[in-house]
């Protein structure tokens, strides 16, 4: 597979990594978010032999860098993950952390120091692992940054990370916690239509020589081809293409992207990612093999103006 720099000066990684990270979705608490079914004593029925199954056939066409987080499946993801790359030590995972239960079952996130360094070592624990590649914290919450930095600071100090990055924070949030430490990553989705990350954080990536890992390539699937037009959400933090009637136009969007090049609409997006700039594009664990033929598309020119075309005549992007 083809490799990039993490970031400026970093580890080389694989372009397609893997998440274990279940996509957005306001219908659940993240903590039930799980890719397999916690605390099964089967692993077969709980989804435990298919996600190892996953893994193992990412690493086989050349899958190194893993993305996983403390709050998955209960913890239980990492676990399986552990287990998996056990004797694969050149694999680099990445672990995140912040969002905790609360001790009526809730779901906070707290990205003091105190629960940044006991998540980093709890997720030590489930992957069997002395170190990570990578830390990176989940979600941005009201800690101030100053606070936040010494957490991720301590957590490189004891040898717990090699380096450290955000998730799904603002270029404002990312500029503010940039002041206090040194971040090597920057993750935030970016696909063919949600390109909100092109107009702040993936250049003041490159400006500053930080790496920039793009999740969510296929809009939830939007982007693969996987709805009718006739399907209806109630999710309200889903992404502004699954309401009416943009999610029509974006269905009708993805069918017609398949007439512009050879290459199916999923592998297509994430070529485009990569096109534009991304260090790492992270697919979900049950597509990645499949999108792993991404690594090698070129898409020229032409091919990208077509598809911004496509989009524009659908009332997709501005014009």
């Amino acid at each position: 597979m083809l490799l990039r720099p993490l970031f400026p000066g970093g580890p080389d990684v694989g372009v397609i990594g893997l998440s274990l990270s279940a996509p957005p979705t306001a219908s659940l608490p993240l903590h039930r978010l799980a890719v397999i079914a916690p605390e099964s004593a089967d692993p077969a029925a709980s989804g435990e032999d298919a996600l190892a199954a996953q893994i193992g056939s990412g690493l086989a066409v050349g899958v190194n860098f893993v993305d996983s987080d403390w709050i998955t499946a209960g913890g239980h993801a990492q676990e399986v993950l552990g287990r998996v790359l056990k004797g694969h030590a050149a694999a680099l995972i990445a672990s995140k952390g912040g969002p905790r239960l609360t001790f009526h079952g809730g779901l906070t996130i707290d990205n003091s120091r105190a629960n940044l360094m006991n998540q980093s070592i709890d997720s030590l624990l489930r992957l069997k692992r002395q170190r990570v590649a990578l830390f990176q914290v989940h979600w941005p919450d009201a800690t101030p940054p100053e606070q936040t930095a010494r957490g991720l600071q301590d957590i490189l100090h004891a040898g717990q990370a090699d380096f450290v990055g955000v998730c799904n924070y603002s270029l404002e949030q990312t500029q503010a916690l940039a002041t206090h430490i040194r971040l090597h990553t920057v993750q935030a989705p970016l696909n063919l239509l949600n390109r909100r990350a092109l107009d702040g954080l993936l250049p003041w990536c490159v400006a500053n020589g930080v790496g920039f890992l793009a999740s969510d390539p296929l809009l939830s699937g939007l982007l693969a081809g996987r709805f009718t037009g006739e399907e209806e959400f109630t999710d309200g933090d889903r992404d502004e293409y699954f309401a009416a009637p943009q999610f029509q136009k974006a269905v009708q969007f993805v069918r017609e992207l398949a007439a512009l090049s050879p290459w199916p609409p999923a592998q297509l997006a994430v070529a485009w990612c990569l096109a534009h700039g991304a260090s790492c594009v992270l697919c979900p664990a049950a597509e990645v093999a499949a999108l792993a033929p991404a690594a090698e598309l070129s898409l020229d020119a032409g091919l990208l103006q077509s598809i911004d075309d496509l989009a524009r005549s659908h009332g997709l992007l501005k014009p």
